[in-house]
């Protein structure tokens, strides 16, 4: 009896029967497993409390940012990383509850006593001393505080509209509902379980410390399950929780499950005792290794120890059936531990290596959560094999397991062969195969014809990273989320940075500035107001009134006084210069608000530079792609920055034209009677110069050049706005009327990736936050799942064609392990399900899976095809012997991965569907489309060399007993006829 269980789930590559006895001799003496059991399992005692120590500082130590899934060499991570080096307010958090509501007192008598206890609590709360023992919170904003600064000199606005400049942010539709703000330091934002995660039991350790956030809220009187939380942070503690939760989950379910198969396929508690320490102590090993590189856990991190105690499992109950076989071939036990390990470590580390390539494709992924999966599954997966093929072996020889049937053939009861037709499913098989032998083309043709429609939707896939999808529905956070959008406004953060270079300042106007040099340089109010006229133009273009894709925004403009618009005329001017003044003289609380700063000595070349920060709140529930939104909200701004440039050419030519300042001159923008806004900016920018600016609505095509002469004359010169053409400036340069700019030639200067120079530095926006993050992640996850799974089909194709010894065989192999992926993932194009981060995941890691069963029936099928020499026949045979093991293999890793479809982590919940319905439709593609491939004629490039057909491989008598015990009456009695010449010779 040379046939692997059925339950087992590796390759079985056989050797004679005779192997036993002709090696019993040299078993003789003790082997090195005699020799050194005792110390492999003394060793593995003392080293499991260590991995252990390790496993349980992996979990203490996991930590989600989702900042940190893109590799640092990003510009959008890069960009992301100076933003918080120059304003950590994306650190923020925000606190509500219903009934935190304002009075109409306006000394706050009347507020919701608990806003302002909260506030004062927060700002006094410590860290604890593993998290650096500094202050939790830097500054912490309320409504009420805003309002009085607003209703206050310099500002002196009146309640309504302070409150109008609140609504959205800090206070909610009603004018009364509030929500304190708190921004995290330094310390607090790098240690957030220490400073806002909720009081929980720790896993497996003594219960996690009140953090300074829920004791301010304690202290202050607000409950936890009335309490509202949003913000970055909380949306990265709350991933820190699913992954937690994840792991929990899993591993009850696992180890349930696993304990389940084993005793299913062992009958021995002791068996299933000691396979069920081999998967603990194999995660375990896996996640000792996070710590031990350097490396943090994180949610996605934290579902490898369940996929490396599954194939753990299914690995020692293939070791332990193989010490059962070996058993009953000896009719003893006697280094039927050796002859177990002898017949499985081959397959097995073939399985290993396949399924580790599987894995280790994942390398190449830009997503760094999916990167380290990949690599630290793939290094469990190898730790594994020494678990495997050292403890396992050791302690089945140090406490030796008398199978049953070994006690039943003692006993002299029968033992059911692997060739009887009592075994389960044999007959079933058999008729099953000899149907697709029969209609193989039949069957080929309509397995390529739904291939063919299915893979047509892989154009159609999409990828998705929305922060909030990575949730159930029914998780705190988003029902938090819905909460704030419902009462309060739109809360998920993305920053606009306005920067104006040195050589862009003045805060007067000196007399040693050289003429024509001051126009493209800006006063402390002027730079202002442009930042305010871009967050005008964004909340226009984008907000309520727009798109309704954004909420409130915020910037300096929001604490200064009101700017005015862009009036000419020397009232204006004045109002500009007193404004100004009063402007410069608030500095310091400008710059302390958190939306002004200054680029220090450190910057080399840009210190001096002035940053004005926009921080505009995004809707939370959206369909819009995070890349769509960031391209809107470039097209917002581009009109502001083409309109400034635009100014700023139209002054220098008409001080070149004047020989000095344009101090007096009268320009007028013309735009066409169908557009708006982008004029307006232009004599807006102009006016502030003290140059008479106005608009004028002019479709040039309608008028003769004698009124174009007429009504432009007076004007120093015109600036051109949009949508004019060649044929309009030349009818103007007709009328002697002097184009001072153009926006096609300002627009072209005005480039967000690269600016071009025109004689001094220029303004640029940098647009970042976490939703530029997510945008560059989501279009780097399609690229990494075509680079991971065409990788994994690279590397793992060679290995078939050696396995194959053949570069044609090897090929045909890898279609019925790679076209379950493609199906699955063309079925997802199809019906619209977009690709996320654990659909990334199941793609490699299914292919390294599937081709296991490959290698199983390949080990079968050439030594079938040796005995019986015709290909039909072996093809049969191999089938009718590998199908059951197929068929248990793939359902037992399938219903063991499903188990990640139990968790509330949605991409791992995603993971765990899609490994159970790939290895499903690798069932069907190895139990159906590869044999009908194998009976065909594309089957004869799995055909054997003629020098080794020729070879003997045993006695005749030994060859009529192996096809008597591997065939089915029927076909034991075809083989016999059609090859019994070749038999007897």
């Amino acid at each position: 009896m040379d046939e692997p269980p059925a339950a087992g789930m590796m390759p079985h590559y056989r050797e004679p029967v005779t192997l036993a006895l002709q090696s019993s001799a040299r078993m003789a003496k003790p082997s090195l497993l005699d020799r050194y059991k005792n110390k492999i399992l003394i060793l593995a005692v003392l080293l499991t409390p260590l991995a252990c120590y390790g496993a349980l500082k992996a979990i203490v130590n996991n930590r989600n940012d989702v900042s940190d899934w893109l590799p640092k060499s990003y510009p959008e991570t890069v960009e992301l990383r100076w933003f918080r080096k120059h304003f950590a307010a994306d650190q923020f958090i925000l606190v509500s509850w219903d009934g935190a509501e304002l009075g109409e007192a306006h000394d706050g008598s009347q507020d919701d006593p608990r806003i302002q206890k909260l506030a004062d609590a927060l700002l006094a709360q410590k860290l604890p001393e593993k998290a650096g023992g500094g202050q939790a919170f830097t500054t912490v904003t309320t409504a009420r505080c805003v309002l009085k600064q607003l209703m206050s000199p310099p500002q002196d606005l009146s309640r309504t509209q302070a409150t109008k400049r609140l609504t959205g942010g800090l206070i909610g539709a009603n004018g009364k509902q509030t929500v304190v703000m708190a921004t995290l330091s330094a310390d607090a934002a790098a240690n957030l379980k220490y400073s806002v995660s909720q009081p929980k039991a720790g896993l497996g350790l003594k219960k996690w410390p009140t953090s300074p956030l829920y004791k301010a809220l304690e202290e202050a009187g607000v409950s936890r399950s009335e309490v509202r939380l949003g913000g970055p942070p909380i949306d990265n503690v709350s991933i820190d929780h699913e992954g937690e939760k994840t792991l929990m989950r899993l591993a009850g379910l696992a180890g349930l499950l696993g304990i389940g198969l084993a005793y299913w396929s062992l009958r021995s508690v002791w068996m299933t005792a000691l396979v069920f320490m081999c998967g603990i102590l194999s995660a375990a090993v896996s996640l000792a290794m996070v710590p031990l590189l350097g490396h943090r856990m994180d949610a996605i991190l934290m579902s490898m120890p369940a996929l490396i105690y599954v194939l753990a499992v299914s690995g020692a109950v293939h070791i332990i059936n193989y010490y059962r076989q070996a058993a009953l071939e000896q009719g003893n036990l006697d280094h039927a531990v050796e002859h177990a390990v002898a017949h499985a470590w081959r397959p097995a580390i073939l399985c290993a290596v396949t399924s580790g390539i599987g894995l280790a494709s994942l390398l190449t992924s830009d997503i760094l959560p999916i990167a380290k999966f990949g690599g630290f599954s793939a290094l469990g997966n190898f730790t594994m094999l020494f678990v495997l093929f050292l403890v396992l072996p050791a302690a089945m020889k140090r406490w030796e397991w008398k199978p049953p049937e070994y006690l039943a053939m003692l006993a002299g009861k029968k033992v059911a062969k692997e060739g009887d037709e009592s075994e389960f499913g044999a007959a079933g098989w058999t008729r099953f195969g000899n149907f697709i032998r029969r209609h193989h083309a039949m069957v080929l043709g309509a397995s390529m014809a739904t291939i063919v429609v299915l893979c047509a939707g892989l154009p159609r896939t999409t990828t998705s990273i929305d922060l909030l999808k990575l949730f159930s529905e029914d998780a705190k956070l988003l029902d938090d989320y819905r909460w704030f959008e419902n009462n309060l406004g739109r809360i998920v953060p993305m920053e606009l940075v306005v920067r104006f270079p040195r050589e862009t300042q003045y805060e007067a106007a000196p007399e040693n500035l050289a003429a024509g040099q001051k126009v493209d340089r800006h006063t402390f109010f002027e730079r202002l107001k442009m930042v305010e006229r871009i967050e005008k133009s964004v909340q226009d273009r984008l907000g309520a009134k727009g798109d309704d894709l954004i909420g409130a925004t915020m910037s300096a403009a929001t604490f200064a006084p009101d700017l005015g618009g862009g009036e000419s005329g020397i009232g204006a001017s004045t109002y500009r210069g007193v404004v100004n003044k009063r402007l410069l003289e608030s500095r310091k609380e400008l710059e302390g608000s958190g939306f002004l700063k200054v680029e220090g000595a450190d910057a080399g070349e840009r210190a001096g530079d002035e940053l004005w920060r926009i921080s505009i709140r995004v809707a939370a529930f959206h369909d819009i792609n995070h890349g769509e939104l960031v391209n809107r909200m470039k097209a917002a701004v581009k009109p502001v920055l083409t309109a400034r440039a635009a100014s700023v050419d139209a002054l220098e030519g008409l001080s070149q034209r004047r020989q000095g300042q344009p101090n007096g001159a009268k320009i007028v923008a013309l735009r066409l009677p169908e557009s708006k806004g982008v004029a307006e900016d232009v004599v807006a920018f102009i006016s502030s110069k003290n140059v008479t600016a106005q608009t004028a609505a002019v479709n040039l095509e309608a008028l003769s050049d004698e009124q174009i002469a007429k009504n432009l004359g007076s004007f120093d010169g015109v600036v051109l706005t949009g949508g004019y053409g060649a044929h309009d400036y030349e009818r103007l340069r007709k009328a002697s009327i002097p184009i001072l700019a153009t926006f096609e030639s300002a627009s072209r200067e005005v480039d967000h990736d690269k600016q071009v120079d025109h004689g001094a530095a220029e303004v640029d926006v940098v647009y970042t936050g976490v939703i530029p993050v997510v945008y560059k992640a989501q279009h780097a996850l399609l690229q990494s799942l075509i680079s991971s799974t065409w990788w994994s089909f690279m590397t793992i194709t060679p290995l078939m064609m050696f396995v194959c010894r053949g570069f044609a065989a090897g090929a045909v192999v890898m279609v019925p392990n790679t076209l379950p992926v493609l199906v699955v993932f063309g079925g997802m194009g199809w019906l619209g399900i977009p690709v996320d981060i654990g659909s990334m995941m199941a793609a490699s890691i299914a292919l390294g899976v599937a081709v296991d069963d490959t290698i199983h029936f390949l080990a079968w099928y050439k030594d079938d095809l040796r005995a019986l020499g015709d290909r039909s026949e072996a093809v049969l045979c191999s089938y009718r012997r590998s199908a059951n093991a197929t068929l248990q293999a793939g359902l037992i890793n399938g219903l063991g991965l499903s188990v990640f479809a139990t968790s509330s982590f949605t991409p791992t919940q995603r993971f765990g569907w899609l490994m159970l319905t790939i290895l499903v439709a690798g069932i069907v593609a190895e139990l159906i489309m590869l044999p009908s491939i194998m009976f065909g004629p594309i089957g004869r490039v799995f055909d054997l060399k003629k020098e080794k057909k020729r070879q003997p491989i045993a006695e005749p008598g030994s060859v009529t007993r192996r096809v008597d015990s591997i065939l089915s009456p029927l076909d034991r009695r075809r083989a016999l006829r059609e090859h019994g010449a070749s038999l007897k010779t």
